[in-house]
């Protein structure tokens, strides 16, 4: 992706809205992109700080930039994970099926 279609999606990607597909592009670019990464930081500071004076509520829910960053690399590679995993049982269950056949 380049750099426009990036900062589109800054407050798709802060509201938890992205496909894996997209979610993935967005953490590689903006894991070689620091003009986006600085770009995206101002973002979420300003957005997450409205939004937390708008709620009126304790800042206990409060992550950095970083650490929404990282809980989406976390989120990403348990998906992953999960993914192959599915696609091994479904292997394993072919492969039984055919020697009961």
């Amino acid at each position: 992706m380049e750099c426009k279609e990036i900062q589109k999606k800054y407050i798709p990607f802060i509201d938890d809205e992205l496909s894996v597909k997209e979610l993935s592009a967005f953490l590689e670019h903006m894991n070689n992109c620091p003009d986006c990464r600085e770009e995206y930081d101002i973002y979420y500071t300003m957005i997450m700080g409205i939004r937390y004076l708008e709620e009126d509520t304790a800042k206990e829910g409060w992550v950095s930039s970083e650490g929404k960053l990282q809980y989406a690399r976390d989120y990403l590679r348990r998906y992953r994970r999960k993914r192959g995993v599915k696609i091994l049982v479904l292997v394993v269950l072919c492969i039984v099926l055919l020697f009961l056949l």
